[in-house]
């Protein structure tokens, strides 16, 4: 009598935990459902608006011409706390994030789930960029390599900015010692 008990226990246990499942997913399917009538509704009252003109994309397509010919020289400039310009050096490159990879920053770990089935599940990682590398989307420093001398350049705490074309401002460019 009692191991019968214990069983009837047990089953309705079970079951109480599986209706509870189950009323879980009722109230967030309907939720869900509740979330997709108002974003109909939404859309409805102010459509999303249908561009002709994609010049985002365009710009981002010339700024990777510019970034893909090799023989093109940026000129970058410094700027002190104070506003002032300080120089500016003709690079071979864009200055670059000195956290740049050439490998993704992360690793996808795949890990067996539980249950005796053999399902999988993985993390998400960063995708490159579309010059090929990857980054952490922080960064402490720059680099580049000058044009002239080909000497490695490292910029920390600084301000800068760039142009692929001189600027017309009162300053001398820095010049890199060769010996």
């Amino acid at each position: 009598m009692i191991i019968r008990n214990l069983i009837l226990a047990a089953t309705a246990v079970v079951f109480l935990a599986g209706c509870q499942e189950e009323a879980n997913s009722n109230s967030r399917d309907m939720g869900e459902r509740d979330q997709e009538k108002i974003m109909q509704r939404a859309v409805n009252s102010e459509p999303t608006y249908q561009p002709t003109n994609f010049l985002t994309r365009e710009a981002v397509n010339r700024w990777m011409e510019i970034m893909d010919t090799p023989s093109k020289t940026f000129y970058v400039y410094l700027m002190g706390n104070n506003g002032n310009h300080i120089g500016y050096y003709v690079a071979q490159t864009r200055p670059i994030c000195s956290s740049a990879r050439l490998t993704p920053p992360d690793r996808i770990e795949r890990h067996e789930r539980g249950g005796g089935s053999r399902a999988m599940t993985a993390s998400v990682v960063s995708a490159p960029a579309l010059d090929g590398v990857y980054t952490t989307g922080e960064c402490d420093s720059y680099f580049f390599f000058d044009s002239e001398t080909d000497a490695y350049i490292e910029i920390q705490g600084l301000n800068f900015f760039v142009s692929d074309q001189p600027l017309s401002i009162d300053v001398e460019p820095i010049k890199v010692a060769t010996q």
